[in-house]
Parts: structure tokens; sequence; C-alpha cells
């Protein structure tokens, strides 16, 4: 009988370690395994002829978890550690970034994206509430959101070289933001063939190809007096003028 009593007991605190973590089972360093131990032995004790038998009680229980818990603080206190707050974290995020990225002064697309024998020009702007007007064998179509109208930039995509050119802007992983009259947006995320941002093809020896930057602005703007181009990467931003 004291057999069956003693591997009871191995089961119940083997259950003990594991309770408080879902199906976990934490890691004790030394100290822990000897207050499990000792609380281990003390039940043992309890359950020996000269004592009578009883379950460990709830209050031992809770006993044990803080004892292990008061353990894992002061471990952690020890290494002079502590987990920093989820605002400190973003704190930390954001001033590594502004520290990495740099403010370029260069002045065109192309060399921003570091292209030696790719031209891009910026031809003009339209406003209009769809973009490209229907036609044949358009596989996208954009609609402006209601009170909107989309301000589509145009630029001349030429190969200046004497030899076929593989253009993959979309691996570039640029970021374009436009800004209309003073206020910044981003440029849209299309499923547009020729949208600038997501450009990947050949280009001939002297070929050309109209690419395109969308956004969205205020339906009631009819003119636009200042447009500026915003290109970012993961190591520096450039802004330049389009007027």
């Amino acid at each position: 009988m004291r057999k069956k009593v003693i591997n009871g007991i191995s089961v119940l605190a083997c259950a003990l370690l594991v309770t408080g973590c879902g199906n976990a089972i934490p890691e004790l360093d030394d100290q822990q395994r000897d207050l499990v131990v000792g609380y281990a032995s003390e039940v043992l004790l309890k359950h020996s002829n000269n004592y009578d038998y009883k379950l460990l009680s709830l209050s031992a229980v809770e006993e044990m978890e803080e004892a292990l818990g008061e353990e894992a603080v002061d471990s952690e206190e020890q290494d002079g550690e502590s987990a920093p707050s989820a605002e400190e974290s973003k704190q930390e995020v954001e001033v590594r970034d502004n520290a990495e990225e740099s403010v370029s002064e260069i002045t065109s697309i192309e060399d921003f994206l570091g292209l030696d024998s790719v031209k891009i020009t910026y031809t003009g702007c339209e406003i209009s509430d769809v973009y490209p007007e229907q036609g044949e064998e358009l596989y996208f179509i954009m609609n402006a959101t209601e009170g909107t109208n989309l301000l589509v930039l145009k630029f001349l995509t030429e190969n200046t070289s004497g030899s076929e050119v593989n253009l993959d802007i979309a691996g570039s992983q640029i970021r374009f933001k436009i800004t209309v009259d003073g206020e910044t947006k981003n440029a849209l995320t299309t499923l547009l063939l020729n949208d600038l941002a997501y450009f990947k093809g050949t280009l001939g020896a002297g070929e050309s190809t109209e690419l395109v930057l969308v956004c969205e602005i205020p339906e009631n703007v009819e003119e636009i007096s200042s447009l500026e181009l915003t290109m970012k990467n993961v190591d520096e931003r450039a802004t330049i003028s389009l007027n």
C-alpha cells in the first residue's frame, strides 16, 4: 500500500511541475529543483506510517508556486536584466530606424535605384475616378473610393543602352510617397502591369515604356500647384520635385 501511495505522490509532483503555463514544462535551476525535492520529501513524510494519510493541501501548492516564482525573480535581478515594455521596444525600433536611415541628395529616380542604363522621366499626371480607361485586354482597373479621385503620375522609362536590360524595380523594395500641395500620401499598391513600384520586365535596346504611380486625392481638387516624390528604402530616403 505504501508503494502505491509513493507512486501516486510522484505523479502528483510531476503534475505540479507543469501547472501555471499550459502544458509547457518550466526549466528549473538547481535551487528550484531543491525546493521541489524538499516539498516532495515533506509530502512523503506525511504519507509514512507515522503520519495520517491526506492529500497535498492547496496551500502547499500555492507555497511551492510562490517560492518558484520568487526564485525566478531573484535570478532575473541577479542577472541585472528585465524585459522591456512594449512602449520601450517600440521606441527602440523607431530610434534604430531613424539612426540607420540617411537623407540622400539624389535628384532622379534612376540614381536612387542605382540604374546605369535606364532613364526615368516624369511626363505629367492626370486626375480621374477610374484608371486605366476601360478597353480591351485590361487585367486590372482601379476605381477611386467615394469622395476621392485618382491622381496618376506618369513616367517614361527608357533603356538608353544598346543592349537588352532586365529591369526589376519590385525587387528593390522601395516605397514611394507622393506629396500633393504639401499633403503626403502613400502610393497605392496596385495590380497594374505598369506600376512603377512593382515593375519587373525586360526593355530591349532603345525601348521605352510608360510606368505610373497612383494615389488618391479629394475629388474637389482640380488643379495641383506642387508635386514631390519621396523614395525610401532600408538605408536612405530622397525627395525630388516633379514640378
